[in-house]
């Protein structure tokens, strides 16, 4: 019983903590790393916005850098709204969240996707680049 508790747990946590299958771990704008699975399309939209579009086209994550989140928000308001019918019925399949905090890497969640919870916890700063050096000098 103990032994099949255990293995379960580490099954658990091995999901959650791995990257999404097939997945690449990609720098974006010099700032934060992200794993991106096999078949998402990343598009950068301007510089300091980008966006990953599920194979599927049913979860779709809008990044920005050095945006407060009420900035982010009129940043990605257009493709919120392109991409509204993925929260239709189910609001918790949206959701905007400041992932990286000392970078101001914030981050629009938008519909549902079997790598979406390992994408979004694969976010993390980059070390050592990109924005927030200047508060080394």
């Amino acid at each position: 019983m103990l032994f099949r508790c255990l293995v379960s747990t580490f099954l658990f946590l091995a999901f959650l903590g791995g990257a999404p299958a097939e997945a690449e771990e990609m720098v974006i704008e010099d700032t934060y790393l992200i794993d991106v699975a096999k078949g998402w399309t990343v598009t950068s939209a301007e510089p300091g916005y980008t966006i990953f579009i599920s194979p599927d086209q049913a979860n779709v994550f809008l990044i920005t850098t050095g945006q407060s989140i009420p900035k982010h928000r009129e940043k990605t308001a257009a493709m919120v709204k392109k991409y509204d019918r993925l929260r239709i019925g189910s609001p918790d399949r949206f959701v905007t969240l400041m992932r990286v905090r000392a970078k101001r890497v914030a981050v629009t969640i938008l519909g549902d996707h079997p790598d979406r919870v390992k994408t979004y916890w694969s976010i993390k700063e980059k070390p050592g680049g990109g924005m927030g050096a200047w508060r080394n000098e």
